[in-house]
């Protein structure tokens, strides 16, 4: 699909009077004067909206006898809204590099000489800052506290405030062991525009081979699999989703509901724009049992997601899932049983 197209569709469907007109016809296929009647409107104002439709895709009309018949382009129908929004990869891009100019705004107004002079009172900027500080650490590496301060202190004095609240926006993670920044997180990508001095007791804590570090790299290894919820506190309406990686997808979705973007369900953005951060919570629904070597985890983590969609049905009013992916899904996993 095209660019062109998409913005057609999107044209196309802003009007109360087309959608009555595509839901008509996506019951069965109709012509000018029936579909004229059903809606209560001129036969020259449905072939006016009938025009928009057929240039954007949505719809197709044949001769039958002496009348023309428009029909609903199902293929048009099945595509997802997620493809119908993504073929502006210049646009994506675009986007992106003011996001990166912006960032290092923000970096240069913040930082002198490599070291912080203030933290930003602004949330978003304060991220952007603190995301500088776990580039520090390195992926998969355990810290002790002391081996954490070394990493702060070079750049900020207060270096117990910024330790917590590195964990509380989840850019770093803690536990008993020490601390760490996951192999996949969400810190993006990218350096200060400066050069930072070596952290203290960096090149020994290199060569660390205890206990807590083979406890940490066995939770790394075998992340727990499962099926996840966002649940919306105003309204309950709720989005369930699986995961190889249930605490990293924690901290991924978590992330990206506080920086106030979601790429995944356009109905959850409306609400997270209306209702803030706050309103949501994230849990666990359901953890897939340890799969043996050979088995199909994929399937396996598909079949769970399924169990908890059909089981809490969050669909419209209810919530942000699509009921037609879940149909299909349920249908090709329903063909890949009877293969096996």
């Amino acid at each position: 699909m095209k660019s062109e197209q998409s913005i057609a569709i999107m044209k196309a469907l802003a009007d109360q009077s087309r959608l009555a007109i595509v839901n008509s016809l996506l019951e069965r296929s109709q012509y000018v004067e029936e579909i004229a009647r059903r809606h209560d409107l001129a036969p020259s104002t449905v072939s006016f909206h009938l025009r928009k439709l057929e240039k954007s895709g949505l719809v197709s009309s044949h001769k039958e006898q002496y009348y023309v018949v428009f029909r609903a382009n199902d293929e048009i129908f099945n595509t997802t809204l997620r493809e119908i929004v993504s073929v502006h990869p210049v646009g994506k891009e675009l986007q992106d590099d003011r996001m990166e100019q912006y960032r290092q705004k923000v970096l240069e107004s913040f930082f002198r000489h490599g070291r912080l002079e203030k933290l930003p009172a602004q949330h978003k900027k304060r991220l952007i800052v603190l995301e500088q500080f776990a580039l520090r650490f390195e992926p998969g590496r355990c810290y002790s506290e002391q081996e954490v301060t070394g990493l702060i202190l070079p750049i900020f004095d207060d270096y117990c405030t910024i330790r917590r609240l590195l964990v509380d926006e989840g850019l770093i993670r803690r536990d008993a062991a020490g601390y760490w920044r996951e192999e996949k997180s969400d810190v993006p990508a990218g350096r200060l525009p400066w050069p930072l001095p070596e952290a203290p007791g960096t090149e020994n804590s290199r060569q660390e081979t205890g206990r807590a570090e083979l406890k940490r790299q066995y939770k790394q290894n075998r992340p727990d699999m499962g099926v996840y919820q966002i649940r919306n506190t105003i309204n309950n309406r709720i989005y369930v989703g699986s995961s190889r990686n249930l605490e990293g997808t924690r901290n991924s979705r978590l992330f990206q509901l506080r920086m106030g973007k979601i790429v995944f369900s356009r109905e959850l953005q409306k609400d997270l724009n209306e209702f803030g951060a706050t309103s949501f919570e994230f849990s666990i629904l359901g953890i897939l049992d340890r799969q043996e070597p050979g088995d199909n985890v994929e399937h396996a983590l598909a079949a769970l997601e399924l169990h908890w969609l059909e089981k809490l049905q969050p669909f419209g009013e209810k919530g942000y899932n699509s009921a037609k992916a879940y149909q299909r899904d349920m249908s090709r996993l329903q063909g890949l049983a009877q293969e096996i």
